[in-house]
């Protein structure tokens, strides 16, 4: 079924538009040891050919890009699945499988021109009636789209002609064009769609990208092949022209650290991701080997504060929790001086950072006891933990097991000796199976959600975690329920103005600073050791986070 408005394209101006319909530049801080983005590798010296066996610390929950929200699955996926846009270096959107596209002067309806030569790897041709297809399904009511932030202003859309779709928004919208860049809306064919396997994804989810998904065997790996006549990587990400270097690329689950660290020392595989920071030292710099690492943009990793929960309904529990821990002590015990802390609810990098932020927010313990004094929480109960009216404070961090990744969990359980040690709070950390996660949260059943969320606007990661909309805060589990907060978010995204998002963003930041709704911990780092035979690696200039296999060799 076509959704289709009666739109006029006249009065379109075609121009390259800025990040999110004029969104200022993102800074991509990217720390690395060799690291790179196509504009500098050697493609000269690259050679086709060869495969690479790539170690990887946690498994996609679905290889169905459109379902798959995990930034740690991005790599993976992008060697089958591309994007409509691209979104380059200087945070500015390119036409990718569109060969162009225009926005109208009142942002609400955008047109994508399709280039003509692109195909998915079942043969069939990628044309207005697949997008429209794609959409169809993407705004179905019982799809789970990870991406349904971003179309929650689509109202239309429609096949002009075979290679030109029209979409309508009821507003402007920072996300939309967002949205057309990432794996959310990555098109899938027609026969993909009709799927049984449409929600796990497999080898009937075909893409455009250049690898074939193989096999996926799951707890063990994940197989793609290098697919023949592949011609539209973006510009920006492609040290070659057409096809991939590699026949194929294999990804081994290996969740264990020290197995993934073990299995490239003793070149079992050629790469790994995930590198625990003790073991930063085995690569960085050692003969025969090169790690890299790219600094993530989005909101850092973070403790959100269940508002709702007994106790940090109040602002000066939430303060004496965020003033009580001794996070660069713990930052630097956990992590080795591998991450850097974080100060704001998003990371350098993104549009709008507030530097002003930093330091901030004083480690004072002596404090954080007077303030939980003064709230009332000044018994103990027979076990030491500080209680009111017989209740004690306890505080549960709940987190789905598969989402469990650098050393979080080692982080959480130090937070909880401080909290206990210092403050007299206990502090609970558990990892469960995805369903019981989802269980509890429906339940209500916790008082810390533990996330971080790469996007490269700021709208995104602010709609999902603090919107009291369920349609756009649906990881929005501090139930803020804060009417500040919607009305700056509703003011950041839906407008093309640039000083109106940079005034909003910059409030917000500090109001959620000043509310203690979030303990900001770290910036999340994407890393990789290879063997010095595999070369080209290159990182997404909008995310922080590996592009894919596309642009590796190996040179034997």
């Amino acid at each position: 079924m076509i959704k289709e408005n009666s739109v006029s394209t006249r009065g379109h101006i075609r121009r390259r538009i800025k990040a999110a319909g004029a969104l200022v530049a993102a800074a991509l801080v990217v720390a690395a040891c060799g690291s790179s983005t196509a504009s500098e590798s050697t493609a000269e010296a690259q050679t086709s050919g060869g495969t690479v066996t790539w170690a990887v610390e946690s498994e996609p929950t679905t290889l169905n890009p459109q379902l798959n929200g995990g930034a740690a699955a991005k790599h993976i996926l992008r060697n089958a699945f591309d994007s409509y846009l691209f979104k380059n270096g200087d945070g500015e959107y390119e036409p990718w499988l569109a060969s162009e596209y225009s926005q109208s002067e009142d942002g609400k309806t955008i047109t994508l021109t399709l280039r003509d030569d692109v195909t998915f790897s079942n043969d069939e041709k990628l044309d207005a009636d697949a997008v429209v297809a794609n959409f169809d399904v993407l705004t179905s009511d019982d799809y789970g789209n990870s991406g349904q932030a971003g179309i929650a202003s689509l109202e239309s859309y429609r096949a002009v002609d075979d290679q030109t779709v029209e979409f309508t928004l009821a507003q402007p919208d920072a996300l939309f064009l967002d949205y057309l860049s990432g794996l959310g809306s990555a098109p899938l064919a027609h026969a993909s769609l009709e799927s049984e396997k449409l929600e796990s994804g497999g080898t009937e989810i075909y893409g455009t990208g250049p690898f074939v998904l193989d096999s996926w065997n799951q707890g063990q790996d994940i197989k793609f092949s290098k697919r023949d006549g592949y011609a539209w990587a973006p510009e920006e990400l492609a040290t070659q022209d057409g096809e991939a270097y590699l026949d194929s690329v294999t990804y081994q689950i290996l969740a264990e650290n020290s197995t993934r660290t073990g299995a490239l020392s003793s070149n079992q595989v050629d790469a790994i991701s995930g590198i625990p920071a003790v073991d930063v030292s085995l690569f960085d710099g050692q003969e025969g080997f090169v790690y890299e690492k790219g600094q993530a943009v989005g909101s850092p990793y973070s403790l959100y504060l269940n508002v709702s929960r007994p106790g940090l309904e109040e602002k000066d529990v939430r303060e004496a929790i965020r003033q009580g821990i001794d996070l660069d002590a713990l930052l630097d015990s956990v992590y080795h001086g591998q991450v850097d802390r974080a100060w704001s609810s998003i990371s350098p990098g993104t549009p709008y950072y507030d530097e002003s932020l930093e330091n901030s927010v004083p480690y004072d313990v002596d404090n954080a006891n007077d303030l939980l004094d003064n709230a009332g929480w000044d018994e103990r109960d027979s076990e030491g933990y500080r209680v009111k009216d017989g209740e004690r404070l306890t505080v549960r961090a709940v987190s789905a097991a598969p989402y469990v990744r650098d050393n979080r969990d080692v982080l959480l359980q130090a937070i909880g000796a401080s909290l206990k040690n210092d403050l007299d709070i206990e502090f609970v950390f558990e990892a469960v199976d995805l369903g019981t996660e989802e269980e509890r949260a429906e339940a209500n059943a916790y008082e810390v959600f533990d996330n971080s969320y790469n996007s490269s606007d700021p709208a995104a990661s602010y709609d999902v975690l603090y919107s009291s909309d369920p349609a756009r805060g649906y990881i929005a589990r501090g139930k803020f329920d804060d009417s500040t907060i919607d009305d700056l978010l509703d003011k950041g995204r839906y407008t093309t103005d640039l000083e109106q998002r940079e005034e909003v963003y910059t409030e917000l930041q500090s109001y959620i600073s000043e509310q203690a709704y979030q303990i900001p911990l770290y910036i999340p780092t994407d890393t990789v050791a290879h063997t010095d035979k595999v070369d080209g690696l290159v990182f997404d200039p909008s995310s922080g986070f590996v592009w894919s296999a596309y642009t590796v060799s190996v040179n034997n």
